[in-house]
């Protein structure tokens, strides 16, 4: 549904002066069961993503025990600090799901079976910073899709926290330094819809993410990019050729924070193209 539909509908919900007769209140009730639908797509699509980030730490937690963090070099507080991420984002899960059964779709969460390429602690640390930037971005661009001030300000609590936690991640885990950004780089809901896609194995039989997902989610093709990719490095993508026209002139984009720049695409001769990394 779209926002200004759910607007239009919140619309109808304002009391009305004079006294509404009996189809006045039918269509009352009507809008505020559209706009409980409105805000029940997007709790079930916030759902998702909390239930893929906490899969991604309940398996991977599991699989590595704290002998092999300090195998890896990794003091005891690094796991506990994990488990800590881990349990937040039960948390958070069900708070969805409570929610959700609230607003009366308790059939819409469920979840589904996930498989992350996690082997060792590094493999693990790697990917739970790409978990974590993957969450942030996404509350970032999705909080305009809310659509209660209750929804807003919870969501806002979940952002600070996961937030704190890619924080964590990236500088006392990898030892790296605090990015230099001043504002984050929102995802859209089908940026996100397309990562988070990458890991699904199976959902619950019967599902048909029209019937309880936000309209109009689409899977972007995927994109290949090399595993590490650092400023100055020239580095070959790929993508279905169904995306263009060979006569298109065509760019990558980075984007960092609200600023985006945009650099040309050089052909290579298997299909692939070339571009300088910013």
């Amino acid at each position: 549904m779209k926002l200004s539909h759910c607007l239009t509908l919140l619309a109808a919900l304002l009391p009305f002066t004079h006294a509404a007769p009996t189809v006045s209140s039918a269509r009352r009730d009507a809008a505020s069961d559209d706009y409980s639908a409105c805000n029940s797509r997007f709790l079930v699509y916030a759902l998702s993503l909390e239930q893929l980030v906490f899969a991604f730490y309940n398996s991977s937690l599991s699989l590595l025990s704290a002998d092999d963090f300090r195998a890896a070099g990794h003091p005891d507080y690094v796991r506990r600090g994990y488990e800590q991420i881990r349990k937040t984002y039960q948390d958070h899960s069900d708070y969805l799901i409570n929610e959700i059964s609230n607003l009366g779709d308790p059939d819409a969460a469920g979840h589904c079976d996930y498989a992350f390429p996690v082997t060792t602690t590094e493999d693990f640390i790697n990917l739970s910073e790409a978990m974590q930037a993957l969450a942030v971005s996404t509350f970032a661009g999705a909080l305009e899709h809310s659509h209660s001030d209750i929804y807003t300000t919870a969501f806002g609590e979940m952002l600070g926290l996961e937030a704190r936690y890619a924080t964590w991640i990236s500088t006392a885990v990898k030892k790296q330094d605090l990015a230099d950004m001043s504002f984050e780089s929102p995802l859209k809901l089908n940026d996100t819809w397309t990562i988070a896609g990458g890991y699904v194995t199976s959902c619950p039989p019967g599902t048909v993410p029209d019937d309880i997902f936000p309209h109009g989610l689409n899977d972007w093709p995927i994109l290949t990019v090399p595993d590490t990719v650092r400023p100055g490095d020239t580095i070959s993508i790929s993508f279905p050729d169904t995306l263009y026209n060979t006569d298109d002139t065509l760019f990558a984009g980075f984007m960092t924070g609200r600023n985006m720049e945009s650099y040309p695409l050089v052909g290579n001769a298997d299909g692939s193209f070339s571009v300088t990394v910013p």
